[in-house]
């Protein structure tokens, strides 16, 4: 958990600093969609080679390597800050070898938690996993808002840095493999991917034809993809929002910014509690809930100019992510095979590669129709998604 703590720190921390240093510096909404696309567009050529890397390897070992990597390029950026001399061409290559880095750890993370805990606590654990996120969202976006008004970015990054080196010295504790068998019965493979001296390619090719024979499985990645193309606007544009929108200045941006994504964070991490605590069923029908709510409150946010009116918006909007957030990664996870485990938590990350166009796309949007417009088309898009998935797919909203 202290693990999981730093590195999601750090993330949100990173959400403010970068996204309001790269809006500083360009004034550009396509300037924040090219950055999120600049993170994002590695997983689409790496994210199954990490899925095959992390049903090969010892899941902790990847996690690991990849938060240091990631301290390195955030006391990189520091540094150049500290100096003077960073450019926004600094902030692109930043961003793609961080996406290079979370193409490998984040299909190996997603992977380790049923290891751990098995099937049967697994819905507990991914929702207490996204509360511990969310809890990170309060705190990270606050204390890097009060940051960059107080002391500037560059000790922002610095803090950032620590976190990472924290989050590698807390996994530590876990073990290298794990020790004991899903409560199903069965035990993780200890060779997974590759077993026989397969190539990686090989071990790719049999993952798409195991999803090509899990209808449910396949649905669950489809409707996860079109959610998130929608959702991940409001997080990416939100600097450039504010700044529009609902602040008079550069600190007030600052300040106000990292209070949005903080209370965010508060509905998030109430309902991931909310999630964390009810039995395993309707889940389908609870995931679709939240989607439309989340649509719901963007058009609702989009309509605000009053600060303290878009606090509370976003509040509500937090909770309809947080149920789309545990309950798509906890249905996933419940209808693969250990075997693949690890292949198929890196298509999720490289669909998280796809949104990033989506991302740049609205971006450009923004800059030719108003950023209002842009994020109101992001939110109706919810809408008809949730919508149509409960009335024509109802194979999906009665998972459970």
């Amino acid at each position: 958990m202290v693990a999981m703590l730093g590195n999601w720190g750090s993330l949100q921390m990173q959400q403010v600093v970068r996204g309001f240093l790269v809006y500083y510096l360009t004034g550009s909404y396509a300037a924040l969609g090219g950055m999120a696309l600049a993170n994002s567009a590695p997983r689409l050529v790496l994210a199954l080679f990490g899925g095959v890397v992390a049903d090969r390897m010892p899941k902790r070992v990847v996690i690991q390597a990849g938060q240091a990597f990631n301290a390195l390029l955030t006391l990189s950026i520091a540094l150049l800050l500290v100096f003077d001399v960073l450019r926004f061409e600094h902030l692109i290559i930043s961003a793609v070898l961080q996406g290079i880095s979370n193409s490998f750890t984040q299909p190996a993370r997603q992977a380790l938690i049923p290891e751990i805990v098995g099937l049967e606590r697994l819905t507990n654990a991914v929702a207490l996993n996204v509360s511990g996120m969310n809890t990170m969202r309060l705190v990270g976006p606050t204390i890097a808002g009060f940051m960059l008004a107080v002391v500037g970015f560059e000790w922002v990054y610095f803090l950032m840095t620590a976190l990472y080196v924290l989050a590698v010295a807390a996994l530590m504790q876990v073990p290298r493999q794990p020790v004991e068998g899903y409560e199903d019965g069965t035990r993780p493979s200890k060779r997974g991917a590759g077993e026989g001296g397969r190539g990686g390619l090989t071990d790719i090719a049999d993952a798409l034809r195991y999803l090509r024979g899990q209808r449910t499985l396949a649905m669950l990645l489809i409707v996860h993809l079109c959610i998130v193309v929608f959702s991940m606007p409001f997080q990416r544009l939100l600097p450039g929002f504010v700044d529009e929108v609902l602040s008079n200045s550069e600190d007030q941006t600052a300040l106000r910014l990292g209070f949005l994504y903080t209370a965010t964070g508060v509905g998030a991490l109430a309902g991931s509690l909310v999630i964390a605590s009810i039995p395993g069923r309707r889940r389908g029908k609870l995931l679709l809930y939240g989607t439309v709510l989340t649509g719901l409150m963007l058009l609702a946010f989009t309509r605000s100019e009053t600060f303290w009116l878009s606090v509370m918006i976003v509040m509500v909007m937090g909770v309809g992510q947080a149920s789309r957030q545990a309950l798509s990664q906890v249905l996933i996870q419940l209808h693969v095979t250990n075997e693949f485990r690890g292949r198929i938590s890196s298509i999720m990350m490289m669909e998280m590669g796809l949104t990033s166009f989506g991302t740049f796309g609205f971006g450009l949007l923004a800059a030719a129709i108003g950023i209002q417009q842009a994020l109101g088309i992001a939110g109706g898009a919810l809408i008809v998604v949730g919508t149509l998935v409960y009335v024509f797919v109802p194979r999906y909203r009665e998972l459970d």
